[in-house]
């Protein structure tokens, strides 16, 4: 995020109109209800949602009676929340920033969800955990979740390759992804062709590279130590137990040390 040198998916950059479409699926709604579960586990009040997007989390998390600020990198998705946010009448502060920098305030909770850690480099994602814990009260935690490196075996890459069409109000998009993995490096890299059709016009071909910086359980256990958290729990996505070289999406559940 920033300069990162890891790269950015199309949609955070060029696309922001489109982040709903590519990124927002049938099973968001059971991913959203699984951080909630946790947040109410643990008599959170107050969350920041670093990594908010277009506030996915936010709408979500503020339904159901949790004060929550929302903030990211990209003012387009920002601008995207807060329309929202309007014709929703929903009374919802959203901040542009980096969440390696960005200083809010000190809530009961913090997350960054969808694989938003995985944009940072290793020291870029060490900093905005020192951070976070800034931005968290004595005993906070912070729920965060990424890409279990020990579970993505070579049929699982082949699985994430996609081709999908979805329509955008007068748009069709087409989108298409093949992954490949380093798993010495820990680096997933994404490789995205979107074709973007308004009505019958002339379709506009867009070709990007991204990567995600991808982690153990237990490389995660160690950076979170070192910087000022200890590991309360580790699940899937979905809310399922974790198992260690079987869970894809590990969501973890931390606590900011006394």
């Amino acid at each position: 995020m920033g300069k990162t040198k890891l790269g950015l998916p199309l949609e955070y950059q060029k696309l922001p109109e489109y982040f709903d479409a590519h990124n927002i699926g049938e099973d968001t709604e059971l991913k959203n209800s699984v951080i909630e579960r946790l947040l109410k586990k643990h008599q959170i009040k107050t969350v920041l949602d670093l990594t908010c997007g277009t506030g996915s989390q936010v709408f979500y998390l503020k339904k159901h009676n949790y004060e929550v600020t929302g903030a990211d990198l990209s003012p387009q998705l920002l601008t995207i929340a807060r329309d929202r946010a309007t014709k929703e009448k929903l009374d919802t502060k959203f901040i542009a920033g980096d969440m390696r920098t960005l200083k809010v305030g000190e809530f009961d909770a913090v997350i960054t969800i969808f694989n938003a850690i995985g944009h940072l480099t290793k020291p870029g994602f060490e900093k905005a955990i020192r951070n976070i814990h800034k931005n968290l009260k004595t005993g906070g935690i912070y729920i965060f979740d990424i890409f279990n490196l020990k579970a993505l075996t070579d049929q699982v890459i082949e699985n994430f390759a996609m081709h999908t069409q979805k329509k955008v109000k007068d748009t069709t998009v087409h989108s298409m992804q093949c992954s490949t993995i380093d798993r010495i490096k820990g680096l997933l890299t994404s490789y995205d062709t979107y074709m973007i059709q308004k009505n019958a016009g002339k379709p506009e071909i867009f070709n990007n590279k991204f990567q995600l910086q991808i982690y153990t359980s237990q490389e995660l256990k160690e950076m979170l130590i070192k910087n000022g958290f200890r590991v309360l729990n580790r699940y899937g996505m979905n809310g399922e137990e974790f198992i260690e070289d079987k869970t894809l999406n590990m969501l973890t559940v931390s606590k900011k040390d006394d």
